[in-house]
C-alpha cells in the first residue's frame, strides 16, 4: 500500500512538472528591429573651388609701376560636407623682408645695415581690410605685430556658421596711397598666409 501511494505521488509530480514546462514555452512572440546602423557625417571645407592646403595664393609684384598700391582678393568658402560648421579666419606668418638698400633708400631707411625678416617697411604702409559677406571685420596694417588683430576680430564675431552645402564670401582688399610711402620701401617684400578653418558644431 505504501508503495502505491508513493508511486502515485511521483507520477503526479512528474505530470505537474511537465505541464509547467510546456506552459512556460507555449506562448512566444518575436519582433525584429532590422537595418540598424551608425553613419558618421562629413565636414569638408572648400575655398575658391580648391580643396587643399595651398588655396589660391596671390602675388603682387613690381610695386611702383603704378602710383597707388591697391588691390583685392575674394574667396568663396564652401561647406561641401553633410554637417554644419563654424568658420574661423586667421592671418599668420606675416614677414616684411628687407633686402638691403640702394643709395636713395639708404638716405631715409635706418634698417639698411641690418637687412632681413621684419626689417622691411612695406607692410606698415599698407592698410588691409577683411570683409565677411561685404561687411568689414577688421582694418589694419600688415605687420607681424598686427597679424593677431585680424584673427581676434574674426573670433569676436557672432558665430559664423556655414550649413551643409552652404557658402560665404570672404574678401581682403589693401591700399597705400602714393603720398604714404617713399624710397624706404624700395626692394622690400611682404608675405603672409591666410587660413580658413571649419569646426563642426552640434545642436
Amino acid at each position: 500500500m505504501k508503495k502505491k501511494i508513493l508511486l502515485s505521488m511521483v507520477i503526479i509530480f512528474a505530470l505537474v512538472g511537465g505541464t509547467f514546462m510546456v506552459t512556460r514555452a507555449f506562448f512566444t512572440d518575436t519582433e525584429t528591429s532590422a537595418g540598424n546602423q551608425f553613419t558618421v557625417g562629413t565636414l569638408d571645407l572648400e575655398v575658391g573651388g580648391a580643396n587643399g592646403t595651398n588655396v589660391e595664393p596671390f602675388v603682387v609684384s613690381n610695386i611702383g609701376q603704378e602710383g597707388d598700391i591697391a588691390g583685392s582678393k575674394t574667396w568663396t568658402v564652401n561647406n561641401t560636407g553633410s554637417l554644419p560648421g563654424r568658420l574661423y579666419f586667421r592671418l599668420e606668418d606675416v614677414i616684411n623682408q628687407e633686402f638691403g638698400c640702394n643709395e636713395p633708400e639708404a638716405i631715409v631707411d635706418t634698417s639698411c645695415g641690418n637687412p632681413g625678416p621684419q626689417e622691411g617697411e612695406l607692410g606698415n604702409k599698407i592698410v588691409a581690410n577683411i570683409y565677411l559677406d561685404n561687411s568689414v571685420v577688421h582694418s589694419g596694417n600688415l605687420t607681424s605685430t598686427s597679424q593677431a588683430d585680424y584673427t581676434s576680430a574674426w573670433t569676436a564675431l557672432p558665430s559664423v556658421v556655414i550649413p551643409a552645402g552652404g557658402s560665404v564670401e570672404v574678401k581682403m582688399d589693401w591700399a597705400a596711397n602714393q603720398a604714404d610711402y617713399g624710397n624706404e620701401i624700395q626692394s622690400d617684400s611682404l608675405s603672409f598666409n591666410v587660413g580658413f578653418d571649419l569646426q563642426h558644431i552640434t545642436n
